[in-house]
């Protein structure tokens, strides 16, 4: 009967120590938000081919994945940028909870994918629009005025007599 007990305290210890040893996974969990913006005030964002909004959106994304961004707009290329990662240094705490071995092999980057978080978290996509010609300003057009008329002179004229 002890013996019973004491393994299922073990067993028990175990579980908790495999779900709850997870640094990155339990301090940052296994998604980021990300922000996406354009330059374009009229240009449609995706994030992998879904709609996610005009000129500027946010959105969640799972860690350890990678996605593709696509800004568009009419009469423009359509530009194309991917999501990176990079290593989340809190998943190094998992060594003074187990050498590592479970919370960041396993879990961290095994399991969940919490090891890496999506970097840059900001991304700025343009549509590629071709220049727009410049208007050519209209020369001024000439003037007709009639010649100004001689100032009034400060001296008084004489007026004839008789």
């Amino acid at each position: 009967m002890r013996l019973r007990i004491r393994n299922s305290l073990y067993a028990l210890a175990a579980a908790t120590l495999l779900c709850n040893s997870s640094c990155a996974y339990l301090f940052h969990g296994t998604s980021d938000e990300i922000h996406i913006q354009s330059g374009n005030p009229k240009a449609e964002l995706y994030l992998d081919d879904e709609p996610v909004g005009i000129a500027s959106a946010t959105a969640t994304v799972d860690r350890d994945k990678t996605y593709t961004i696509q800004a568009k707009a009419s009469g423009c290329e359509t530009r194309t940028v991917q999501t990176g990662d990079k290593f989340d240094p809190i998943s190094l705490l998992g060594l003074f909870l187990d050498a590592g071995i479970i919370s960041i092999l396993i879990i961290d980057m095994g399991i969940s994918g919490a090891a890496w978080k999506t970097y840059p978290i900001t991304y700025t996509v343009n549509p590629i629009c071709p220049p727009t010609p410049e208007p050519v300003p209209a020369a001024p057009a000439a003037t007709l005025s009639a010649p100004a008329s001689p100032a009034p002179s400060a001296v008084p004229t004489p007026v004839p007599q008789g």
